[in-house]
């Protein structure tokens, strides 16, 4: 007798007789994730074994003096990453905000390590590298399908792989807040290019709840609603189906959880120290106020053409002004060139750019002398949000020669910065 056997949905037919397999759609749902998982676990155990083995090496050899006979504790080697922003974040998690000075850290991040520290009675530092590191692992799950249903599986794998091995990377790796912020972000970007829009905002909420520049999501999700919904409203409005136009309209509401992000922490800020805006007073300690794109740029240029090669500000200005260039040329390639995305994924290009723009328009204080030590602020940080660029990184990638010279540029400079953060000195 001849067997028949064909898969559609949930329902399998097998000799002619309908048999339900309901675990199906949960399979067939999880599948790809799955697999997104497989695909990215290389790229992210491997780039963790090299922050540890850089940590190891670093750690030991750079904060001994030569053929020192001591022994150093798990504990030193441990706090070789409580550097810099991390010993701000520890301390919102385990005191709260203990004046307005702190405010400019969002609350999420030191919220989650708190409770979670509460539950497994670790040291504060570890529970933060912990939400970091676990955090970095969805991002990556994330934006490997986000790449892969965009364009395909092997641009994804590449965009993940080089994400992972930037140079600034191991902030994925230490006690910030660039993980989980990443990871609300393509959350919400993964949704809303599947018309989910409630969950969009959500995760815009939580995303600025992490970090100010989430509200950047506002933007994209009112650009997202009007390329995907304005044609039917339009047409259903035109068409007389009032109630049904307005049903589609009713899709735009979420858009409110991103500004209720911050207006929950504004609350918090007011209930605590009677300043809403603490959280933007706070960044004058070390930014100037509010400034045109190009004036950052234009300090820094002018003081690469004023300072001498070999004084300390000179070489940050270097990385900051590299990297700076290096994204707005990718913004460019994203929409022109044979590697430009097309024009239903330009919502990608639109945050690049608005996040470049709002890491720039803050320019750093001068330093002692009016020296502009920094006058590009952490800019090699934060154009890790701007993911498109790593998207077209990746595409370009498919030639050989563009791939090799990314891993040989890429891996000496994370070693580089790394080691320099672990060694507490001034690194982005």
């Amino acid at each position: 007798m001849d067997t028949k056997e064909s898969t559609t949905g949930s329902t399998r037919i097998l000799s002619g007789e309908p048999v339900t397999d309901v675990q199906q759609p949960w399979r067939i749902m999880l599948t790809p994730w799955w697999q997104a998982t497989l695909a990215i676990l290389p790229a992210f155990l491997i780039s963790r074994i090299i922050f540890l083995l850089l940590g190891y090496l670093g750690g030991v050899l750079f904060s001994v003096p030569n053929y020192w006979p001591g022994t150093l504790t798990f504990r030193d080697m441990l706090y070789l990453w409580y550097q810099w922003d991390v010993a701000r974040y520890a301390t919102i998690a385990m005191q709260g905000y203990p004046g307005p000075g702190y405010a400019a850290f969002f609350p999420l991040f030191p919220a989650l390590s708190q409770a979670l520290n509460t539950l497994l009675h670790l040291d504060i530092l570890e529970t933060m590298m912990l939400i970091s590191n676990v955090a970095f692992l969805g991002t990556l799950i994330v934006f490997y399908r986000l790449v892969e249903t965009e364009i395909d599986s092997e641009t994804a794998k590449r965009a993940a792989l080089y994400f992972s091995i930037f140079p600034s990377a191991f902030f994925f790796f230490v006690g910030y807040n660039e993980s989980l912020f990443m990871l609300f972000l393509l959350l919400s970007f993964y949704a809303l290019r599947h018309s989910r829009w409630w969950l969009a905002g959500l995760f815009g909420g939580l995303a600025v709840l992490t970090r100010s520049i989430g509200l950047l999501l506002a933007a994209v999700f009112l650009y997202e609603f009007l390329r995907q919904k304005l044609l039917p409203i339009m047409q259903a409005w035109q068409e007389g189906q009032r109630w049904a136009s307005l049903r589609l309209c009713a899709d735009l509401l979420p858009v409110l959880f991103i500004p209720l992000g911050l207006g929950i922490y504004a609350f918090g800020l007011y209930m605590r120290f009677g300043d809403p805006l603490a959280f933007s007073h706070a960044e004058a300690n070390w930014r100037v106020g509010l400034s045109f794109p190009w004036v950052a740029p234009a300090i820094a240029i002018h003081s690469l053409l004023t300072l001498s090669a070999f004084t300390f500000a000179t070489p940050h200005i270097y990385i900051d002004l590299f990297a700076l260039a290096l994204f707005s040329g990718l913004l460019v390639l994203a929409v022109v060139g044979p590697e430009r995305l097309r024009r239903d994924q330009w919502s990608f290009v639109l945050f690049g750019l608005l996040a470049l723009i709002y890491s720039v328009i803050f320019p750093g204080t001068p330093g002692y002398g009016n020296i502009p030590y920094d006058p590009l602020p952490s800019v090699e940080r934060f154009v890790l949000e701007i993911f498109v660029g790593f998207i077209i990184l990746a595409r370009l990638g498919r030639r050989p020669w563009f791939h090799q010279l990314y891993l040989l540029f890429a891996l000496p400079l994370l070693a580089f910065l790394l080691l320099q953060f672990i060694t507490g000195h001034w690194t982005v």
